[in-house]
């Protein structure tokens, strides 16, 4: 190729590379400009429906612990001499259900249990 298609090509790329670039500037200034424009609404109609609407949350829900999960599952059980279903364990621990299936079918052989499926009662042993 001859070094004169060699430099307009470089010259090309580089103003593809600088229209990219200012697309993208004006994409992110698009970006924030619509979310001011959502905040603002958000602002109107809480102040229509008188709430207070707060901002996305950034704080995650903090994991139970695996230690946490046994002591109320125990103290539970030990609290009902007739034994819980999973779903009654649920139920009087706050745990999700399918936090305590997981928690039994891991640690069965810490229980005793009578029944079935679903009808399955779980005692301390």
């Amino acid at each position: 190729m001859p070094p004169d298609a060699l430099s307009q090509i470089k010259e090309l790329e580089a103003r593809i590379q600088q229209l990219r670039s200012s697309q993208l500037t004006e994409l992110e200034e698009r970006l924030q400009e619509a979310r001011r424009t959502v905040a603002c609404l958000e602002a109107e109609l809480a102040k229509v429906a008188g709430t207070v609407i707060l901002g996305p949350s950034k704080i995650r829900r903090e994991r139970t612990s695996s230690e946490d999960i046994r002591a109320t599952i125990l103290k539970a059980l030990s609290d009902t001499p007739t034994g819980l279903r999973p779903k009654e364990i649920s139920d009087a621990t706050g745990l999700s259900y399918q936090t305590v299936v997981m928690f039994l079918k891991k640690n069965g052989k810490d229980f005793k249990f009578t029944g079935a499926l679903r009808s399955k009662r779980y005692f301390l042993k």
